[in-house]
């Protein structure tokens, strides 16, 4: 049997309604500087993919106003997969 290991990684993700744009941010564990913009919380994301992870489910979270400013990302890997 399959055993799995978990990861949550959570975003903040700053919406503009009027401009349809979005700034995007994640704080990584060890890591000083929060990782800014769309492209690099991508490229966390190949990051932990490349090391075994697996993306399983996103749950977001709104402002009062229905607008998206937080993510959690869940990983799963099975245990002792290490990279």
């Amino acid at each position: 049997m399959t055993k799995w290991e978990y990861k949550f990684v959570w975003i903040d993700i700053h919406m503009n309604p009027v401009l349809t744009m979005a700034r995007w941010g994640v704080s990584i564990p060890g890591e000083k500087k929060e990782r800014e913009g769309k492209d690099n919380v991508e490229r966390y994301a190949s990051e932990l993919g490349a090391r075994g992870w697996e993306l399983v489910n996103v749950i977001s979270g709104s402002d009062q106003h229905g607008i998206i400013t937080k993510g959690i990302l869940f990983f799963k890997r099975p245990v002792g997969h290490e990279v």
